[in-house]
């Protein structure tokens, strides 16, 4: 076997074609083909691939985190639902239990009381050649009174009725434009336009720096749709009082104010549902050269748009803030 195997390697045969063979790889070293020269830009597309669909996905979660508070949550539920149950009670059942056991007889008192007042005052301008007057002024007493206590005997139901009006111009709203738009950015910026590495990470920073102000953004949003609910039950569990305030002239104003101040409050779930949902809107309507800033290269142009983006989400923050003022502010509060 040995002996086979050295006179294979020591004939003629063997040594032309280890000379064809050097040759041909000499050559082939020589002129390399040219779609080898390729590998770097394909490496370099395959990462700027992955950078910008994650930046992508980044902003369209940061939109969709913020669409759900008011598609479906609080602004959303129903007056029974609105911040969920412990079991077997609501915060419904225990503002309702408030309402009909402690308040609602509170609120019959101050009627009676109004009610007595008004009888005294009818009393003293009567005389005894007027008294068809005042059998007129008691008989309207009476119709007051009793209109005033349908109202609020039934006070937690109205209350929860305004709310429903809201409600439905909310569902009226997200049936007409629906949760807002997806957020796109290679429609926005220039720097997911290019395949540049430098850029694409830069943007990347600011897309996970920005998730910090989103989530106080929707942190803000949280507590905001939450205490709005917290307000609503507790100003409808103390209806009686207010609603028994209206019917005497020296504090009707301040009855009428509590039922502008409880409109306004159910008006602030439209106005942040607004809010919610333009959101993803303005974003999709920013552009990375429309701030001013000369457009050097893409790096500048990201974060031109980057800044532009946090500012929104800052201004989303405050307009969240100040949801309620505005609705007062429509009222003429």
């Amino acid at each position: 076997m040995a002996g086979a195997v050295r006179k294979a390697l020591s004939g003629d045969g063997f040594a032309a074609a280890f000379c064809a063979t050097s040759v041909a790889l000499a050559l082939a070293f020589a002129f390399p083909q040219p779609a080898f020269a390729g590998i770097a830009e394909d490496i370099n597309a395959w990462l700027c691939g992955i950078l910008r669909d994650t930046c992508n996905w980044i902003f369209a979660g940061q939109a969709d985190m913020l669409r759900s508070i008011g598609a479906d949550g609080v602004l959303a539920a129903d007056f029974a639902q609105m911040l969920g149950s412990a079991g077997d009670v609501t915060m419904y059942d225990l503002v309702r239990g408030v309402w009909q056991a402690a308040i609602l007889p509170i609120g019959c008192g101050m009627l009676s009381l109004v009610f007595t007042v008004q009888l005294i005052k009818v009393s003293q301008r009567m005389d005894g050649n007027a008294s068809m007057p005042g059998v007129k002024e008691v008989v309207f007493m009476l119709v007051f009174f009793a209109v005033f206590l349908f109202l609020i005997q039934n006070s937690f139901d109205l209350m929860q009725a305004v709310y429903q009006v809201v409600q439905l111009a909310i569902d009226r709203v997200t049936g007409l434009f629906g949760t807002g738009s997806e957020l796109d950015l290679s429609e926005v910026s220039i720097t997911t336009t290019d395949d540049d590495v430098a850029a694409l990470l830069a943007m990347l920073v600011v897309a996970l720096v920005s998730w910090v102000v989103v989530i106080v953004a929707y942190v803000v949003a949280l507590v905001v749709s939450w205490a709005r609910a917290i307000q609503i039950y507790v100003m409808a569990a103390f209806s009686p009082i207010p609603l028994a305030l209206v019917s005497l002239d020296e504090t009707r104003q301040m009855g009428v104010g509590y039922l502008k101040n409880f409109a306004a409050v159910c008006l602030a779930g439209v106005i942040i549902l607004v809010l919610l949902v333009s959101f993803p809107i303005v974003l999709g309507g920013l552009d990375a050269a429309s701030a001013g800033v000369p457009v050097v290269d893409s790096i500048v142009g990201g974060l031109s748009y980057a800044l532009q983006y946090l500012a929104m989400c800052v201004l989303l923050i405050l307009s969240l803030v100040k949801s309620g003022s505005w609705a007062r502010d429509i009222l003429g509060g």
